[in-house]
């Protein structure tokens, strides 16, 4: 058996690729997760922020950006000209994989101040979702990271423009300070803000959501299977409709053969386009069959010609002559003769008579 291949692609010099066998999606060779942001991840954060609270909740968010930001200094934005180029590089390879796009708007070293702004923060789009505002602290925390190692001192970030209330973009500026971020932490460790009973009050609520989610995709799972059963009902009952369309449409232009080299068609009810066009068909592929050299058509069941009717069988004579099989008509009235003679029809070579019976005699006298 082959082996299945591992696809990849490079997006704005950001490498992806898929490890089929192992089940893995890679970026830059490292594991990663799709998750849909105003549905999974809204709700894996929601659960987060009820359980620590908004404080701490935000405060482990700033700690996860300021940690991830070690490699990416490291391994690419000092190895750039500037810092300035290296800051630009990763700002746009983060909106290739869904967590916004921030640019450094402002690097004053001797003010010792800096301002980012970001564009489509993933936190902002699913606090959007929520309904929320609980500031876009994982994407602070990293420009706070980066901030420290331009400034070489211990720095604060301030959100200035927020997408979660309707703002076009997320803004930061970064500033110099005396608290670093390993303290903040341990104030909030001491205080224990968040009591026993609180935490078990969020949980109780998050067991409650789950619960609730779980009846919800349970019912949505029976309206899926119920409209699938109601499709499969349609597309056979679609299916019979074609197939009984199609028997009476032969049954519509029965071509009969009456005698060896001598076809009939029998036509009855409307001359009309549509019909007409079936019938050409039908009879085109019985004359090459069967090797017919005489067609009679009979209209002793046609409707009352009008010139439209009257060209639609004028259609059917000359594809017939086409393959070589000459056409009599039979059963014409005397007001579908009156009709032919006022369109001044091109009968020339076509012989009429006044039954099917008169019209196969004279056919198989001509194969003599």
């Amino acid at each position: 058996m082959a082996e299945q291949q591992s696809p990849s692609i490079t997006v704005e010099g950001v490498e992806f690729s898929w490890d089929i066998e192992r089940g893995l999606m890679l970026c830059w060779g490292q594991p990663v997760v799709l998750m849909w942001t105003e549905s999974t991840m809204a709700g894996f954060m929601s659960g987060l922020q009820r359980i620590l609270g908004t404080e701490r909740f935000n405060l482990a968010l700033e700690g996860s950006g300021r940690e991830s930001t070690e490699g990416e200094w490291r391994d690419i934005i000092q190895r750039m000209p500037t810092v300035e180029e290296g800051l630009s590089f990763v700002g746009r390879a983060m909106r290739t994989v869904g967590l916004g796009e921030f640019e450094l708007i402002e690097l004053d070293r001797e003010a010792r101040r800096i301002r980012f702004r970001v564009k489509q923060s993933w936190e902002g789009i699913y606090q959007r979702a929520l309904g929320v505002d609980w500031g876009t602290w994982s994407i602070a925390g990293k420009l706070a990271g980066y901030s420290e190692r331009i400034l070489e001192v211990p720095c604060q970030v301030v959100q200035t423009s927020f997408t979660a209330r309707g703002d076009a973009y997320d803004e930061f500026e970064v500033t110099p300070t005396e608290q670093t971020y390993a303290a903040r932490v341990a104030a909030i460790v001491d205080t224990e803000a968040a009591t026993r009973e609180d935490l078990r009050e969020a949980l109780a609520r998050v067991r409650d959501e789950v619960r609730e989610r779980q009846r919800m995709e349970a019912r949505l799972r029976e309206e899926i299977t119920e409209r699938q059963r109601v499709e499969d009902e349609l597309r056979a009952k679609l299916e019979l409709i074609e197939r009984q369309e199609q028997a009476i449409s032969e049954l519509s232009t029965p071509i009969l053969q009456v005698w060896p080299g001598i076809v009939a068609l029998p036509i009855v009810g409307p001359v009309d386009g549509e019909r007409v066009a079936r019938m050409t068909e039908s009879l085109l592929a019985r004359i090459s069959q069967t090797h017919a050299r005489h067609v009679i058509l009979d209209l002793t069941g046609a409707d009352a010609l009008d010139e439209a009717a009257a060209g639609n069988l004028l259609r059917i004579v000359s594809a017939a002559r086409l393959l070589g099989a000459a056409c009599l008509l039979s059963g014409i009235s005397p007001r579908m003769s009156a009709t032919l003679v006022a369109i001044n029809a091109p009968l020339a070579g076509v012989r009429a008579f006044g039954t099917l019976e008169a019209a196969l005699q004279a056919a198989i006298r001509n194969l003599g």
